[in-house]
């Protein structure tokens, strides 16, 4: 094989490995309709829910940010992805559960948070996202492929919403500290 030939190959592979540019990630269920307006509903309904979908997420995370009008899964995934809430390369499925990794990169931008050094160097990621989250206590213990139960969403978000309010982490109450 000559030089150019080879050339020609390896300059193929990334595009063929997926690791080249490529078009948007599909979204699955693009036509979902999202809950609406009512918050209080919204929580109610999210409490009592098992896991938490992506879809159930997203109006979520609208919600903190004001954006409580109705849309369906595609257009707040699109609204999300231009605000660089939502990662551009995420392949979006509504009635999927949403990992906790997820759910961080989402908190943390929607925040508008300054990490660390790794974060600061890299660039956000779900996994340290995740790190940074639990260590200023917005987030409970786990690693990024867990799922995400309705009372540990009603949580996350309305510390997520003070922090937006007021600059602050809310105070968390310990397990622990609780049991003494």
């Amino acid at each position: 094989m000559t030089k150019r030939a080879l050339l020609i190959v390896l300059a193929a592979l990334p595009a063929a490995a997926g690791c080249g540019p490529a078009a948007a990630p599909e979204i699955v269920k693009g036509d979902a309709p999202l809950g609406g307006t009512d918050s209080a509903d919204y929580l109610d309904r999210l409490s009592s829910t098992e896991t938490v979908s992506e879809a159930v997420a997203l109006e979520g995370i609208l919600q903190v940010l004001g954006q409580s009008q109705e849309r369906s899964f595609a257009e707040a995934v699109a609204y999300l992805r231009q605000q660089g809430i939502v990662s551009a390369r995420w392949r979006c499925q509504a009635d999927r559960d949403v990992t906790k990794g997820r759910v961080a990169y989402m908190v943390y931008q929607t925040c508008q948070l300054k990490g660390g050094v790794t974060l600061t160097l890299t660039g956000p990621s779900q996994r340290y996202c995740l790190k940074e989250l639990q260590y200023l206590g917005l987030v409970t213990e786990g690693q990024t492929y867990n799922t995400v139960t309705g009372m540990e969403y009603v949580a996350i978000l309305s510390r997520a919403d003070e922090l937006r309010r007021t600059g602050k982490v809310p105070d968390v109450i310990r397990m622990e500290e609780a049991a003494e």
